[in-house]
């Protein structure tokens, strides 16, 4: 039976079970008692079945290089097909030769030791493709007609089953490539995060390995950015196209995708065109088939969901194997991921753009907000100063009364001017954060020394509690300050007399937690989802009733942002509010 190790490393066994089957019924039928089957594989002769005697199993196995094929038919006598070796006069032919036989029969036609009788086994272009030879006949004697034109016949159809089984190798092998190829595709393409091009560009190695092609292109359909570039060649050398051929794979691509269809063009053939093409369309892709010259043309359509996304071209030369029905499947498979790739990356483009448009936006937005307040500023100066001065000439109790009324609008300007100014600020990207190391206790120990007067005067109760000394973030000093400052301030502001306010600082892995919490107003779910926004007041009238510019919340949010860091609020209407910030903590 067929010998233990695998020597052909095929992956169809049943096609070796068959040749060892065919083998070992030349042997009974004809009537030798050794047979083998070698198959050309590459550049050798490799001995794919064999019956005979096994303790002669590791020399009948042995394979050889198919040149020694010229030097044995140079020296044998043809006889039909087949082709008989006098070991007589040929005893010392290249190669690994078996000998079965113990000692020569008696008379002139008695089988000898060294007698050989092979078949060359050849495919329809007359390219040997294996060898059949058989040995030591039954009846002792070299065949007669009648047994060589047996034999003929069962050559022919071993020729006949060693074809089969090497297509059969040779398009598993390509579906396993293209399998494969799929695969590097797949995760090539969906891997990137770049840009169509990127996509295409990543996509060309394993398609024109995988498949096995000469040459490889992908086009993507116009839309919100469009991609493609040259062809390539299996090497990568880049190849220009013609615009007919892409206005053809352009027209081509939503109709192929619509139908779930593949295009094989192979040379010469112009019936293997898609069914249902214009007339005018037809006329082109022969004209861009035409340039193309002769190849062998595998063309599929891109696309996710209904919608066609592009082009894929792969080609083979006309010498090359012809595009299989599983290659063609695994290819319009393909489509499918590559197409998903591409509306990926078409998607992340547009996000790109969008993000690009609104960060000008927020620059320029920033850039308006700081000439606007700039220039706000020195007319408010003015009018400060013309205010001081009038406060010192002295004016009459009626005249007072505008006065103060001025000074207080003055004042609320200048707040308002100065708010804008800080957010301006940090909300510029273009404006970078230097970071230096912040002790977040100093910074709560100033505050408190601050805020401490206020809260007394207001009647209201002021905790604070510092936990540990390792409490440094990595930021702007006068930026943590001014965040947390507005905390407090809020929360005193609207905290009613004989109410609390919590003031906390803990350490929590690699963040610094700040806590400002308090007993007053409270916020409700409604205005929390927009405390964030500038210049939004809440829609409570008692907190409408204190004065505020509706910037410092968003002020505090930006800091935090561009700080690595969060701002989170948690309040229940009528019970108070904990708005919680959190820092990264500096890094030595």
């Amino acid at each position: 039976m067929l010998h233990e190790r695998d020597r052909t490393g095929w992956s169809d066994s049943s096609a070796r079970d068959v040749l060892q089957l065919m083998v070992e019924s030349v042997a009974e039928l004809v009537g030798f008692r050794v047979a083998a089957l070698s198959v050309v594989i590459g550049e050798e002769l490799v001995t794919t079945a064999y019956t005979g005697p096994q303790e002669r199993d590791e020399d009948a196995w042995a394979s050889d290089p198919v040149a020694v094929l010229e030097e044995i038919l140079a020296v044998a006598e043809p006889r039909g097909r087949l082709h008989f070796i006098d070991g007589e006069q040929h005893d010392d032919l290249a190669g690994h030769w078996v000998v079965t036989l113990e000692e020569a029969g008696e008379g002139p036609d008695a089988w000898h030791p060294y007698d050989g009788l092979i078949a060359v086994l050849r495919d329809d272009d007359g390219a040997p493709v294996g060898v059949l030879s058989v040995d030591q006949p039954v009846s002792g004697r070299r065949p007669g007609p009648d047994q060589l034109r047996l034999l003929e016949r069962y050559a022919a159809q071993a020729a006949r089953a060693v074809v089969t089984t090497l297509e059969r190798e040779s398009l598993l092998a390509r579906v396993e490539h293209a399998e494969r190829a799929r695969g590097l595709v797949r995760s090539a393409a969906l891997g990137t995060d770049g840009t169509l091009e990127d996509v295409v560009e990543s996509t060309h190695r394993p398609l024109a390995e995988g498949f096995a092609a000469s040459s490889s292109w992908v086009q993507v359909a116009d839309g919100d950015g469009s991609a493609g570039g040259p062809a390539r060649l299996r090497d990568g050398t880049p190849v220009e196209l013609p615009d007919v051929v892409c206005e053809v794979a352009r027209r081509l691509a939503p109709s192929l995708w619509a139908r779930q269809e593949a295009m094989v063009v192979d040379p010469g053939r112009d019936g293997d065109l898609p069914a249902g093409l214009e007339p005018d369309l037809v006329e082109a892709v022969q004209e861009g088939l035409a340039w193309l010259g002769p190849a062998r043309l595998l063309g599929v359509p891109l696309g996710a969901g209904p919608q066609s996304l592009g082009f894929l071209v792969l080609t083979r030369r006309p010498q090359d194997p012809p595009w299989s029905r599983a290659e063609t499947a695994a290819a319009l498979e393909l489509g499918h991921d590559l197409g998903a790739a591409l509306a990926t990356a078409r998607a992340l483009e547009r996000e790109r753009r969008v993000v690009h448009e609104l960060q000008e936006l927020a620059e320029e937005r920033a850039r308006l907000v700081a000439t606007l307040t700039h220039e706000l500023r020195t007319p408010l100066t003015v009018v400060a100063g013309n205010l001081e001065m009038l406060e010192d000439l002295g004016t009459s109790p009626e005249a007072q009364r505008h006065h103060t009324a001025l000074a207080r609008g003055t004042e609320r300007m200048q707040q308002i001017v100065d708010d804008m100014l800080l957010l301006a600020r940090v909300s510029d990207p273009t404006h970078p954060l230097v970071a230096r190391d912040v002790d977040v206790a100093v910074v709560v120990a100033d505050l408190e020394a601050l805020i401490a007067p206020t809260a007394l005067a207001e009647g209201l109760r002021l905790l604070v509690d510092v936990g540990g000394d390792d409490l440094v973030v990595a930021g702007d000093h006068d930026e943590v300050d001014r965040a947390l400052g507005n905390l407090v301030s809020n929360a005193v502001k609207y905290t009613g007399r004989g109410g609390t306010v919590r003031v906390s600082a803990r350490r929590d892995g690699d963040r610094v937690v700040l806590e400002v919490g308090d007993d007053g107003l409270g916020i409700s779910d409604d205005d929390q989802q927009r405390l964030f926004r500038a210049f939004y007041r809440s829609s409570n009238p008692d907190a409408l009733r204190e004065p505020g510019t509706g910037l410092g919340l968003v002020t505090v949010a930006h800091i935090a942002e561009r700080h690595g860091g969060s701002v989170t609020v948690r309040s229940e209407l009528g019970v108070g509010t904990v708005f919680t910030l959190r820092l990264p903590v500096a890094h030595c």
